[in-house]
């Protein structure tokens, strides 16, 4: 007969744990970042924009102006510069020959200092069949300087459409200079100083006078008005790019 242990079903000895196909890679070490290569941590810089050049009948035109007017761009120390001409956002022009009463003209305008002039330019025109709208054109305004014994006459006025227009008139104390200058710091109708009557105000004749001496006797012709405008858009650029170049220097 057989024993009761020779009926005892063999002891199985227990199976290995199935391998995993693909190994778990070791950690990457402490000072790698995951998924970044160098090529990936420079990042690419966006291209900086270029000035435009100087368009051929701006060209001729400042050629033109500068036969009786200096052009100067800049005021030293102003607009965070140094140098002779600080920023090149501010114009200054001097009129080479004085005026009949032996006044000394000067003009001054900053690049930003413009508005759509859309006068007249609201109307649509049919093209080819399809109906478009014109782009406006472009206003700007200038203080035009008359100076004469320590004392000068300011006249702030608006170029748009082909015309000038005196918007006020205030007086002064220093000459030429330092009346622009004081203009181009920002001296305005915030100044502690008496800005003169509302122009509206004077009585027609007045203010036509006035218009007809900026034109006249200052020499502000269709010939100057367009190229203050022209010139205040293209200086605008220019800043525009140097602002740029600016800021990516600091910020990159």
């Amino acid at each position: 007969p057989l024993r009761r242990s020779h009926l005892r079903p063999p002891l199985l000895s227990p199976s290995p744990p199935p391998k995993s196909p693909n190994p778990p890679s070791p950690p990457p070490p402490a000072n790698s970042t995951p998924f970044c290569s160098e090529k990936s941590k420079k990042k690419k810089k966006p291209p900086l924009p270029t000035p435009a050049p100087s368009p051929p009948e701006l060209s001729e035109l400042h050629s033109d102006i500068s036969k009786n007017w200096t052009i100067l761009e800049g005021i030293s120390g102003i607009g965070g510069d140094s140098g002779p001409s600080g920023s090149g956002a501010t114009v200054r022009m001097f009129r080479k020959q004085a005026g009949s009463n032996g006044g000394k003209i000067g003009v001054v305008f900053h690049c930003q200092d413009t508005e759509e002039d859309d006068f007249g330019y609201d109307e649509e025109y049919e093209d080819g069949g399809e109906e478009e709208e014109e782009k406006p054109a472009q206003a700007v305004r200038f203080g035009v300087t008359v100076s004469k014994a320590g004392k000068t006459v300011v006249m702030q006025c608006r170029a748009g459409q082909g015309e000038v227009s005196v918007e006020s008139v205030a007086v002064r104390d220093g000459d030429t200079e330092a009346v622009l200058s004081a203009l181009a710091g920002g001296e305005g109708v915030h100044s502690s100083l008496y800005q003169g009557p509302e122009f509206t105000e004077l009585a027609e004749d007045l203010q036509e006078a006035f218009n007809t001496y900026v034109e006249k006797e200052c020499g502000i012709d269709s010939d100057v008005t367009a190229f203050i405008t022209m010139y205040a858009d293209y200086r605008e650029q220019e800043e525009y790019v140097a602002w740029m170049k600016s800021a990516a220097s600091i910020l990159s």
